[in-house]
């Protein structure tokens, strides 16, 4: 197709390198040409790094992705804010203003309710404090009364009681000693009372002696 310089100027290209001026030019290898027969069952051997050496990029590629997150993060920020200078960010503010003033009107109905529900609340629970705090006092009041009758009764009994007067005591002091009293007595196991500290229980007839009450 070519002809005589066509196949000329191939040959030219397909030679590993060119001189020019005394100078080797290297060319590239043309994009359609196989590996070469030399290279086809050599296996590159895998590089081996040291582990500092390792540590090291890894490093370098952490703050590269850091950097570069940021930097896309930066961009999008700056694109939002440039977005929201136009029509439609103004449109989602005039949304945004809506949707407060209802949520607004929304609490401040809530509020209401929860306040006459606080209300109703606080009303029975001072009315059961009021009927609670009213028992209460009924209840002390009848217990002071029942304590009043008490004393009474108990001060009844200790006026009835007989008492010596200053006119009376020499009268009492013969009347004592005339009619000595001995507390000393004994008990057996049925009961029966022997007053006296020298009394016998042979002394006493069964039917005379003297038996305490179980009541």
């Amino acid at each position: 197709m070519f002809g005589s310089s066509g196949s000329r100027v191939l040959n030219v290209i397909n030679i590993s390198y060119l001189q020019s001026r005394s100078k080797r030019v290297w060319v590239r290898k043309p994009l359609g040409s196989p590996m070469a027969k030399s290279k086809i069952f050599r296996i590159t051997p895998k590089p081996v790094f040291p582990e500092d050496e390792k540590a090291e990029i890894k490093r370098l590629f952490d703050n590269y992705k850091s950097s570069m997150k940021s930097i896309r993060q930066y961009f999008f920020e700056q694109s939002l804010k440039q977005a929201e200078s136009g029509e439609v960010a103004q449109m989602k503010h005039r949304l945004e203003d809506q949707e407060h003033e209802r949520l607004m009107e929304e609490n401040r109905l809530e509020n209401e309710k929860t306040a006459m529900l606080r209300e109703e609340r606080l009303k029975i629970q001072a009315e059961k404090t009021q009927q609670n705090v009213l028992a209460s006092l009924i209840k002390k009041e009848g217990e002071a009364k029942q304590h009043e009758i008490q004393i009474e009764d108990f001060l009844t009994k200790q006026m009835s009681t007989p008492f010596i007067q200053p006119e009376n005591i020499e009268k009492a002091i013969e009347d004592a000693l005339a009619n000595p009293t001995n507390f000393n007595f004994a008990l057996d196991l049925d009961g029966y009372v022997y007053r006296g500290k020298e009394t016998t229980i042979d002394a006493i007839p069964e039917e005379k002696r003297e038996r305490l009450n179980s009541n």
